[in-house]
C-alpha cells in the first residue's frame, strides 16, 4: 500500500505539470517559515486554573516548475501543553509533540493581483507523542498514559497567500485533509501497567483557525 501512495503522488505531480503556463515572475525558488505560539491561562469557577500553550515551527522550500505551480518540501515541530492546577494538590494535564516531513506540489490560484488561493497535496510522514497524567497525592494515586504514533500517507490542504511585494508573501493554511496508515503503541500506568499496539488506516479533516499561525515566504 505504501508503494501505491508514492505512485499516486508521482502520477499527480506528472499530470499537474502537463498544464501550459509561463514562468513565475517572482522567481524560480522560495523559502518559507511558519511560526505559531500561544500561552493562555484561564481561571475556573472552582478556583482552579487551566493553562494551555502551544508552539509550532515549520521551515519549507519550493521550486517553481511552471508559473504558479511548485514542488514543495519541508518539516515541522509542534508542541502543545494543557494543564489544570487546583487549590488542592491534585493536578491533571496532557502534552502532545509532533515531528513531520512532507513533499508535494502547490498550485497558486489568483483571486486578485496580490491575493492567491493555495492548494497543496502530497506525501507526509508524521511522528506523534501524546502524554496524559493525573495526580492525586493524598491518595497516592498516579495515572499516566503515553501513546506514540507513526503515520505515513497523503495530505491535501487549502490556504491563502497575500503578496505585499513581489518577493514576499504571508500565508495561512485553514483546512487540511489526510488519508494515512498508522502504527500506534500505547503504555497505560495506574495500579498496573499495560501495553497496547494497533495499526490500520484512517482519514481526517482538520481546521486550524483555533490555533492560528502565520507563514512568511521569500521568492528568489
Amino acid at each position: 500500500m505504501k508503494k501505491f501512495l508514492i505512485l499516486f503522488v508521482c502520477l499527480g505531480i506528472y499530470s499537474v505539470c502537463q498544464e501550459v503556463n509561463a514562468q513565475i515572475s517572482q522567481g524560480n525558488q522560495s523559502v518559507g517559515l511558519e511560526f505559531g505560539w500561544s500561552d493562555r491561562s484561564v481561571d475556573l469557577f472552582d478556583e482552579g486554573t487551566q493553562q494551555d500553550n502551544y508552539f509550532i515551527l515549520m521551515p519549507s522550500y519550493s521550486y517553481f516548475i511552471k508559473d504558479r505551480l511548485s514542488v514543495i518540501g519541508g518539516g515541522s515541530f509542534y508542541k502543545r501543553n494543557n494543564k489544570r492546577i487546583n487549590q488542592n494538590p491534585n493536578s491533571s494535564g496532557w502534552e502532545r509533540k509532533e515531528l513531520e516531513v512532507f513533499v508535494g506540489v502547490r498550485k497558486y490560484i489568483e483571486i486578485s493581483p496580490k491575493l492567491f488561493m493555495l492548494a497543496t497535496y502530497g506525501l507526509e510522514y508524521l511522528w506523534t507523542d501524546n502524554l496524559v497524567e493525573s495526580v492525586v497525592p493524598n491518595e497516592e494515586w498516579l495515572y499516566s498514559s503515553q501513546q506514540k504514533i507513526n503515520q505515513l500517507g497523503l495530505f491535501g490542504n487549502l490556504g491563502l497567500a497575500y503578496f505585499p511585494s513581489e518577493k514576499f508573501s504571508f500565508e495561512l493554511i485553514f483546512i487540511e485533509g489526510q488519508f494515512f496508515s498508522f502504527y500506534n503503541k500505547s503504555n497505560v500506568s495506574a495500579q498496573n501497567t499495560n501495553n497496547y499496539q494497533n495499526n490500520g488506516w484512517d482519514f481526517e479533516v482538520d481546521g486550524f483557525l483555533d490555533q492560528p499561525s502565520l507563514a512568511v515566504r521569500y521568492y528568489f
